[in-house]
């Protein structure tokens, strides 16, 4: 399995609310178009930054910062030929124009992408539709 993130700043002059509207409705029709029923293909899952905390010097308080980020996807393939496959789908390009209705694209290196190896340590993932 890989699972690559990709996380994004909100065009600022259109707002939180604006911007999760958007994906919500526009956005992730155009990644169900591109992605759902493509062969290793998992899951898509959106997230919105609510709120960003740290914690100084291993402390039990946090303090509640700035994010580094507004929103993320998390995306999974069953395996990196089927992720480096999808790369190249028809729809992919409209995805790409769609960023500016709703991310900072206007700011290097403005889609932050990692690829991340998840370990579950306890409890279960349940994944749903919600979106």
């Amino acid at each position: 399995m890989i699972k690559m993130v990709y996380a994004w700043r909100d065009r600022a002059e259109l707002g939180a609310e604006r911007c999760e509207e958007h994906y919500r409705t526009v956005h992730a029709g155009l990644a169900r178009k591109v992605y759902e029923g493509f062969p290793g293909f998992v899951a898509l899952t959106y997230n919105r930054v609510r709120e960003a905390r740290v914690n100084d010097d291993n402390e039990a308080v946090s303090h509640v910062v700035t994010p580094d980020f507004d929103a993320f996807i998390e995306l999974w393939f069953e395996d990196r030929a089927s992720f480096d496959a999808a790369l190249s789908q028809p729809g992919l390009d409209h995805m790409f124009v769609d960023h500016a209705n709703f991310m900072e694209t206007d700011i290097p290196a403005n889609i932050r992408i990692y690829e991340v190896d998840e370990t579950l340590v306890a409890g279960r993932l349940v994944l749903d539709d919600q979106g």
